[in-house]
């Protein structure tokens, strides 16, 4: 299939937000040392940076992928861009090997990355300290696959959290914004979750009874405020008192009170 100027944008684009958002992740794992080091890679001769040191890799591989298109300097027809090698090509480092990724691998190899970035940081913000299984890859579609892997753990991950109740659940139909972590909630908030919860249930479960003495619906913030370590906006979920019980106990088990 013939790749068009838009996508071969369209991947650049992708690349550069999925390398920012494993930057931000960086502050929850420890730093590379600073200083020379004589092992460091450099980009190859016959790339616009060539010779140039590059980053050994904050993330769960070492891979890296290098692009000189900005948003100033994006592949256009007619344009004289990367000369020494096919247009819409991405190098990329595998270990101490450089490869190219053409046209559309270039783009499947964006996508991956950006959707293992995104699960990966979904995760963390529930549990920091949780990594994917390594995996070995010597050619750009294995590294492909390594991120396709690491995105359906970390959706799988996901999935489990879930199921205790530390994020939004399967039946998660509807909620409210809640006003801060605070539990003196309103009449009206407590008529808002419970009328959500008679509809479709508990977020967790599924369950249309709440299983408690009053009849309502516990307001459940998401993320749960001992999770919150980011300090997102939440929004409360109708739980049941089971469900409820569970989220506390596996909170508790970790060493965070709910």
């Amino acid at each position: 299939m013939a790749r068009t100027y838009a996508s071969v944008n369209e991947a650049w684009r992708e690349l550069r937000n999925a390398r920012n958002r494993a930057h931000e992740e960086n502050y929850r794992t420890p730093q590379a040392h600073h200083g020379y080091d004589p092992d460091q890679p450099r980009v190859p001769k016959g790339h616009s940076d060539g010779g140039q040191w590059t980053d050994t890799g904050g993330g769960e591989n070492t891979s890296e992928i290098s692009s000189d298109a900005t948003p100033d300097n994006e592949w256009r027809p007619g344009s004289r861009y990367a000369q020494t090698r096919g247009r819409g090509s991405v190098p990329v480092r595998i270990g101490n090997r450089w490869f190219e990724a053409e046209g559309g691998q270039a783009v499947r190899l964006a996508a991956a990355q950006a959707r293992q970035h995104n699960a990966i940081a979904r995760v963390r913000e529930l549990e920091p300290n949780w990594r994917p299984k390594p995996s070995a890859h010597e050619t750009v579609e294995g590294l492909i696959r390594t991120y396709e892997g690491e995105a359906r753990q970390a959706e799988t991950r996901l999935a489990e959290l879930a199921s205790v109740g530390v994020c939004p659940g399967p039946f998660a139909a509807g909620s409210i914004p809640a006003r801060g972590p605070e539990r003196n909630f309103t009449t009206l908030e407590r008529a808002g979750v419970n009328r959500f919860g008679y509809e479709t249930g508990c977020h967790t479960c599924g369950t249309n009874d709440p299983g408690t003495r009053s009849g309502n619906f516990i307001l459940d913030h998401q993320p749960p405020n001992a999770l919150n370590r980011l300090s997102r906006d939440q929004r409360l979920f109708p739980h049941c008192l089971t469900c409820s019980l569970r989220q506390g106990g596996w909170i508790s088990n970790r060493g965070s009170s709910r």
